[in-house]
Parts: structure tokens; C-alpha cells; sequence
């Protein structure tokens, strides 16, 4: 295919180039960004702004430039009859490089962090497995940039860097131990978790053989049945961590036993102390009552009970209240209060 440029590029477009964009069925696609232009715009962009930054060595792009990249990968795709999930493979990307006058690559990686995961989520083939467990050879010190990139030019298929990395690392990894977690490995996990705040990937470090999605799993799993047990059909933060505690107090993770213990605390916790009305205060009903919470100048009851003052004139008027010196909450009912 002969490298064309933008000026050549506009001309095989048309009048196609004025259409907009249908971004109905890009946002399927990709992650539109907000900076949208007209054809004009564009244009005007690219010959100013685009034109004197493009060479810069940076790993973000603008808004704008995402923009371009996304209008330049459409058009280019509709005029050559090139279907999505085949613009690596059909040369969509080394046409575009002599277009923006920019790395075949780079602008591939670019395209790349575009990409919406349902497009990236492909069956993957024995084959790929086999090359990228060849090219983790080559590359061991987690170079995985290099590694999808060579992975991509090699398979001419467009798998993400994250996607190459979490295929290596959780499944085709020979190093992975796929053997059922031992009770030793659990408990482990969940004192862990809740030490490390569910840090899945640094838990890992500690387990080798162990992935940190099959550890993620494995707690969520217990977390689940423990929930389960204490009749928690939606699991909140605030539940989690009690039950991160528990496991932490209890040294266990046995849901039989956690549920148990829960539910003696909680009853513990529930059980309310109350306190008779002293039987000597000859109140009209003896209903149980907890008194309200009082500031504490009010609720200082005196050791010793003070005499009733009958026979002075000037206390005729306080003779219902039997026990001079105490709170007159104190001996209200609940009936009395609520009125």
C-alpha cells in the first residue's frame, strides 16, 4: 500500500469527510472524549496546534487529540471497507502513521487505550497462549509494553496491554498453583485482608503460586458464607469489617463458629439493664421505668434520705412530692413523661 498524506488522505474522502461522526455506535466502541469538532475545526487543529506538538514525547494526549485520532481510524475504516476488529490486521494503523506523520505504533497504543472492554474481550487461542508465554521468556523484568507490542505485530490482533498482562499472570502462568486453597492458605487470606486492606496484589506477593484474582475469590467466597450464616443477604462495609474483626479476634474463619459468636454479642449488646422504683415511694403504679438520660447536675441522688417536710408552712405546697431532694423525673412513669 503507497503512503499517503493528509492533503491525499482528504481527497480520497470527499465529500464523505464532512459527515459527522456516529457516535451512537462508536460509544459500543470506544471511549468518546469530550473535546468534539467539525470537520473545520479539525482541520485547523491539526495544521496549528497538532502540527507543532505532535513530536513531543508524551504519554497523554489532549482531549482534541484523541478526538483526531478517533475521526482519522473511522474514515480511514469506511473508505477502505475495514471492519473494527480488523484495522490492525487489514494495515489501518501503518496507513494512518505516514497520514499523521506519527509512529505506526504509537498510534496503535494510543488507539488501544481507547478501546471499551467488550471489544477487547475475544476468546484467546492456544497459539496466543503459546507466544505470549514465549515472549514473557524474552522479557521477564515485567516489560509489558514491549511485550504487547510484539504480542500485536506478531498475531496481528489488537489485545490491551492490561488484558496481555492479566492473561499471563492469572492464567497461562506455569508457576500458577491451580490446587484448592488449604485451610492454613484461607485463614491467611482473611488476616490479610483485613491487615492489608483487601490489597490483593501485595497478598499475592506473600502466596506464591497464588494469583491475586484466585485470592480475591477465595475471600469473597468465605466473606459470602459467613454472611450467609448471620442472614445478611446484601453484604455492606460496615458488615464486612465486623466480620473482618471477628475473624481477627477469633483467629478463624469458620462460618458455623463466627455466626454463632455474632449473634451472643449481639445479644449481649441488646439486654437492657433496668431498675425497679424504689418500693418505698408508694407511686400510684410501679411500672418498670429507665430514666432518661439527665444532665449530671440533676441525676445526684443523696446517699441519705431527706426527711419530709410536713408541718413547715412554706413546704405545704411541695407535700406531693414525697422524697424532697430527688429529680421529680426520676419518679415520673413513662405514661406521665410521654404526656
Amino acid at each position: 500500500m503507497k503512503p499517503i498524506n493528509w492533503t491525499q488522505f482528504l481527497d480520497l474522502l470527499g465529500e464523505s469527510k464532512l459527515l459527522e461522526l456516529n457516535e451512537d455506535h462508536l460509544q459500543q466502541i470506544v471511549k468518546l472524549p469530550k473535546a468534539k469538532m467539525s470537520f473545520q475545526q479539525l482541520e485547523h487543529y491539526l495544521s496549528n496546534e497538532f502540527q507543532s506538538t505532535k513530536k513531543v514525547d508524551r504519554s497523554k494526549w489532549h482531549q482534541k487529540d484523541k478526538y483526531l485520532l478517533i475521526w482519522c481510524v473511522v474514515k480511514l475504516a469506511e473508505l477502505r471497507q475495514i471492519k473494527f476488529n480488523e484495522l490492525h490486521q487489514k494495515g489501518v494503523f501503518e496507513e494512518l502513521a505516514s497520514i499523521l506523520e506519527l509512529p505506526e505504533q504509537f498510534l496503535l497504543v494510543k488507539w488501544m487505550s481507547l478501546l471499551k472492554q467488550n471489544l477487547k474481550e475475544i476468546p484467546w487461542t492456544q497459539e496466543e497462549d503459546e507466544i505470549l508465554i514465549e515472549l514473557r521468556k524474552k522479557y521477564p523484568n515485567n516489560d509489558w509494553t514491549i511485550i504487547a507490542e510484539e504480542f500485536i505485530s506478531i498475531t496481528k490482533n489488537l489485545r490491551y496491554q492490561k488484558q496481555i498482562r492479566e492473561r499471563y499472570n492469572n492464567v497461562i502462568n506455569p508457576q500458577i498453583n491451580k490446587k484448592p486453597f488449604t485451610d492454613q492458605e484461607k485463614q491467611h487470606i482473611m488476616i490479610k485482608a483485613y491487615q492489608m486492606k483487601k490489597n490483593w496484589a501485595g497478598i499475592s506477593k506473600q502466596m506464591p503460586g497464588r494469583t491475586d484474582n484466585k485470592i480475591k475469590n477465595c475471600y469473597n467466597s468465605i466473606v459470602k458464607k459467613i454472611a450467609k450464616k448471620i442472614h445478611l443477604d446484601k453484604l455492606d462495609l460496615k458488615q464486612e469489617q465486623l466480620i473482618l474483626k471477628y475473624i481477627q479476634k477469633y483467629n478463624t474463619y469458620n462460618p458455623d463458629f463466627l455466626a454463632n459468636q455474632i449473634e451472643i454479642d449481639h445479644r449481649k449488646l441488646s439486654h437492657i439493664k433496668v431498675e425497679h422504683v424504689n418500693e418505698n415511694s408508694n407511686t400510684s403504679d410501679h411500672q418498670i421505668f429507665i430514666p432518661h438520660v439527665i444532665p449530671r447536675h440533676q441525676t445526684v441522688i443523696p446517699s441519705v434520705q431527706p426527711m419530709p417536710l410536713l408541718y413547715n408552712p412554706y413546704y405545704q405546697n411541695y407535700q406531693q412530692h414525697r422524697y424532697f431532694g430527688y429529680p421529680v423525673i426520676f419518679f415520673q412513669s413513662n405514661a406521665a413523661m410521654q404526656s
